[in-house]
């Protein structure tokens, strides 16, 4: 194609969406509207049929199937498909090219969304050992690399989203912590293109011809929308991912680190240098929930993997994050560090000497063979794991678990909104206070639920579907709903008031 042609066609979509600003307000036309979110795509099936440790959206046939469905209950009527954020997960995506082909592919990639790249270049551009250790970084031209390598992992998915567009139903993806490479408009073009070519193909079906840059003049830029952070959707809907209210996602500053870099929240480091590594040996780990468990749960059943994690790990992220982050989530770096380590130091010691591994190299440490060492090692074990849970949620570092209250200063300051949704925890929810309604989406990844008051086995591909009165037109609040895909329908979600 040619290539003055596609550049064209690009500059229509990013026209029709007037990216980077806050909220953006939409007109849905009178169409239903339904919100998913935190689907967190990370690089799919590999060669071979398997997944990375660091992937955890296995629900492709199922969103395939949910979309078919929710097109035929529309009956032809418009609708609109909110992606609420973190749909693609860079920060999973570690995958780097190998060989000579991958590196030509990807120069071809890049020529086409107008960015000039020699194969030598691509080659030289991740010879830092962190890259080629933890992943590529977030150069735009890298972010598209990660992007393709999703689309290729997960093409049932990116299939289901073509043909939700195939009637000229519209899509919105707004950006959340785990998807922040949506700022480049290279990573949104190479996105487009991707859509506009499965589109074409679908439409040959019906035997309309368009060539990808038609489909994305005609049809593209009308049907796909990015958001920046926040929209309202016909002045009384409000949407937003969620990360700001988190302190441990929350981007401090402008949204460029360099004029190449993205400046990422301290909880993207901790997702970079600290869970992909552990999960490519303890996959689910980043699934656990609450979150605060997740030390705690690798002291007891992968202990060395947490030793490695404290002592290896933990310092060289502390290395890495910029010191902005350190003043803003702690203060003081040593107050933490001594938090962690004081209390760990009885149960790391009676841990470690118990150890099949090295028993032998501690015969004659004081307390091994007396009566109820077993018990004073399983003391000493719960008490770190306490401590630990205690400190994480002091620092606030593990993600609210909820964020009506947030939701309750919006409606405070904003009367004439009367429906606000979220996403960001992971935990769906819903709330109503004097007639607004204030939801939660929650997640289509698996979650391994270790609090046993609560049980999260029936609570993601979670939604919400809203339908309009048919005399004055408005959106009706609704309740979420689960996918429940072995029956192939959806049912309203069991959701419990706390107090």
């Amino acid at each position: 194609m040619e290539a003055r042609d596609l550049q064209e066609a690009f500059r229509l979509c990013e026209e029709a969406e007037n990216y980077g600003h806050s909220p953006i307000e939409i007109s849905a036309q009178g169409a239903e509207i339904v919100v998913i979110s935190d689907l967190h795509l990370a690089a799919g099936r590999m060669a071979d049929g398997r997944f990375t440790g660091t992937e955890n959206f296995f629900a492709d046939s199922a969103l395939y199937r949910f979309v078919h469905t929710i097109l035929a209950r529309l009956d032809g009527r418009p609708a609109i498909l909110v992606i609420n954020g973190d749909m693609v997960d860079f920060l999973r995506i570690t995958e780097l090219p190998q060989t000579d082909g991958e590196f030509t592919y990807w120069q071809d990639l890049l020529q086409e969304l107008g960015i000039a790249k020699t194969t030598e270049q691509l080659k030289n551009s991740f010879s830092n050992w962190k890259e080629r250790t933890f992943g590529l970084k977030t150069d735009d031209f890298k972010s598209v690399w990660k992007l393709d390598k999703c689309l290729r992992g997960h093409p049932k998915f990116f299939l289901a989203l073509a043909e939700w567009m195939e009637n000229g139903n519209r899509i919105i993806i707004s950006k959340g912590n785990h998807d922040l490479e949506w700022y480049w408009r290279s990573v949104r073009n190479c996105l487009r293109l991707a859509l506009a070519r499965r589109l074409c193909a679908l439409l040959e079906r019906k035997d309309i011809h368009l060539s990808p840059t038609e489909a994305l003049a005609q049809r593209i830029s009308k049907c796909l929308l990015f958001v920046d952070d926040a929209m309202i959707i016909d002045r009384t809907f409000y949407i937003e991912h969620g990360h700001r209210y988190d302190k441990y996602t929350d981007v401090v500053g402008r949204p460029l680190l360099s004029k190449s870099e993205l400046n990422i929240p301290f909880g993207s480091f901790f997702n970079r240098y600290l869970l992909n590594q552990v999960e490519l040996d303890y996959p689910y780990v980043d699934n656990v929930r609450p979150s605060q468990n997740i030390l705690p749960l690798l002291i007891r059943q992968r202990f060395f993997t947490a030793l490695k994690l404290l002592f290896y790990h933990f310092p060289f992220m502390l290395l890495i994050i910029p010191k902005r982050y350190f003043r803003y989530m702690f203060g003081q770096v040593a107050v933490l560090a001594l938090a962690i380590l004081v209390p760990l130091a009885v149960g790391v010691f009676y841990l470690l000497a118990s150890t099949p591994k090295l028993e032998h190299s501690f015969p004659s440490l004081p307390g091994m063979n007396w009566p109820g060492s077993s018990l004073a090692k399983s003391f000493a074990s719960m008490a770190a794991s306490y401590f630990l849970a205690r400190i994480v949620a002091y620092f606030q570092l593990s993600e609210p678990s909820s964020l009506s209250a947030d939701a309750m200063k919006i409606f405070a300051r904003q009367p004439v909104y009367q429906l606000i949704t979220m996403g960001h925890t992971h935990n769906p929810d819903q709330v109503v206070k004097d007639g607004r309604w204030f939801y939660n989406t929650g997640t289509w990844i698996p979650i391994v639920e270790l609090d046993t008051a609560q049980i999260r086995a029936d609570r993601t591909y979670t939604f919400l579907h809203f339908r309009r009165q048919a005399d004055s037109g408005e959106l009706i609040p609704t309740v979420v709903e689960r996918w429940d895909d072995e029956a192939e329908r959806a049912e309203a979600l069991v959701i419990i008031a706390e107090k």
